[in-house]
């Protein structure tokens, strides 16, 4: 079996960061070849490196044996290199035919199960059909070589089974497929062979039996071994029992427009209850968050937070809702005491802050937009407690960060949280620090709750959350068993 497309060394560079470094890998024609990892680790990257529309600041790609360095994504099109995109952009105000027929051969929307005369108009198609005209527009200049971003995203069971079946028929019509996406069992499902980045390199490039079982790709996902963390809450006792419920999610689905991303999730949070959010890349954790912040309107299902179900963020907020955005969001020319102000909080509580959190002290006065990554966020969490809030949403506190400063910040908020009766909600990349931290956790995948226990019972049984990560779940009881 030939190779079809071939990576020598490949370094992907933007600004100082390598976010691709020294990647070699092959994909053999006639095959469906897997590319995953956890987020960030480079995937779409890749993509855009091979279609060209970034720049390759060392090594070489090559497509059919030849160098495809230099050439403009549209003359590698015509080699017969296409993609999918992860956000769908279709031309709305045409019809379903129109929009394969303008990329090439119209008769392509045969190969994926639509009418090559469909005259619906596109912008009035929902998200599955949407991504099956994208798909359609992929396959009109017959390529060689798919690449596919996420095309899993947002589709149900049914839809998501009639995917895999297209895959395979356009595999097996001559057409050879890079696979992206989360749903780690629909990788596995259809793939004949599957790599898998992290941080820009590849771990693990070999079958799809072995994925699960690869101590590399284990660490990938879970972040492996972690020091110190014995301290940010291990010893911890907590009875929620007796303690007022924050929160109520029961058979609450979440989405973006008709896109549903979340489905049919119960959850329950108490005062002073610390509850993980798990899972990996696009699982819904992030959406999750959106909804409890009333962000995010809920699909159906019944979501009580603070004692409403009214969906306004700014009434939650008034209410003792706090919620930490994942790219930490500061006011880079104001010191670290004036972002306090503005936030609210008086001099005596900024002093109280200043107290409770003492890595501040030594940048008070500094612009936060001179501050490092580990301080900012260490700004946007005081910021969010300025206020006393009953109910603290965290996504991804530790996103970007060194193991000593993830510790540095749960320690932090260990802290702060003894003196409070303040429940926290956190959606984390590094499980093993948000199971020392957390009473209880939640561990999602492809949208669907796959796995919640108490966070004792999932350190004592590590595989339980491997298994939920790579679409083996083998749920212990949940708190919601027999409700």
């Amino acid at each position: 079996m030939t190779d079809l497309l071939q990576l020598d060394n490949v370094t992907v560079r933007f600004g100082s960061t390598d976010v691709l470094r020294d990647v070699t890998l092959s994909v053999a024609t006639g095959t469906v070849t897997g590319l995953i990892g956890p987020n960030g680790a480079g995937k779409t990257t890749l993509i855009e490196a091979v279609m060209g529309f970034v720049s390759v600041a060392g090594g070489a790609i090559s497509f059919r044996a030849s160098d495809l360095g230099g050439l403009p994504p549209h003359r590698r099109a015509r080699l017969g290199v296409t993609r999918t995109f992860q956000s769908v952009e279709l031309f709305d105000d045409m019809t379903v035919a129109e929009n394969v027929l303008v990329a090439g051969d119209g008769s392509a929307s045969a190969d994926v199960g639509l009418v090559d005369s469909d005259q619906r108009i596109a912008g009035d198609l929902g998200p599955s059909e949407r991504k099956t005209v994208a798909l359609a527009r992929a396959l009109a200049g017959r390529p060689s070589l798919l690449l596919l971003d996420e095309p899993a995203a947002g589709l149900d069971r049914d839809e998501r089974e009639r995917l895999v079946d297209r895959i395979r028929s356009i595999r097996d019509g001559g057409t050879t497929v890079v696979l992206v996406d989360h749903d780690i069992d629909l990788v596995l499902e259809v793939c004949d062979r599957v790599i898998v980045l992290d941080l820009g390199e590849v771990v693990y490039d070999g079958p799809p039996a072995r994925v699960r079982t690869d101590a590399r790709v284990t660490a990938a996902y879970l972040g492996g071994a972690r020091s110190d963390t014995a301290d940010i809450g291990r010893d911890r006792q907590f009875e929620p029992a007796s303690l007022p419920e924050l929160v109520h999610a029961h058979d609450v689905s979440l989405g973006y427009g008709d896109t549903v991303v979340v489905r049919n999730i119960d959850l329950d949070v108490r005062a002073g209850e610390r509850v993980a959010l798990l899972g990996p890349n696009g699982a819904g954790k992030t959406t999750t968050l959106l909804a409890l912040a009333g962000a995010l309107s809920t699909v159906h299902g019944e979501l009580d937070v603070l004692g409403t179900t009214k969906r306004h963020a700014h009434l939650l907020a008034r209410r003792g809702v706090a919620h930490v955005l994942q790219d930490h969001k500061v006011f880079t020319s104001l010191s670290a005491a004036d972002n306090l102000r503005v936030a609210g909080a008086s001099r005596r509580r900024r002093e109280q802050l200043r107290e409770q959190f003492p890595a501040l002290r030594r940048v008070w006065d500094r612009p936060a937009g001179t501050l490092s990554g580990g301080e900012q966020q260490l700004l946007a969490l005081a910021r969010a407690v300025a206020r006393s809030p009953k109910l603290l949403l965290i996504d991804e506190l530790s996103l970007g960060l060194a193991p000593a400063t993830i510790v540095e910040l749960f320690k932090a908020l260990a802290d702060w949280q003894s003196e409070t009766d303040c429940a926290i909600v956190f959606a984390e990349q590094h499980v093993e620090h948000a199971l020392e931290f957390a009473d209880y956790a939640y561990v999602l995948n492809a949208g669907r709750v796959v796995l919640e226990a108490a966070a004792t019972e999932l350190r004592r049984q590590p595989d339980l959350v491997t298994n939920a990560y790579l679409g083996r779940p083998q749920a212990p009881q949940s708190r919601h068993d027999g409700d």
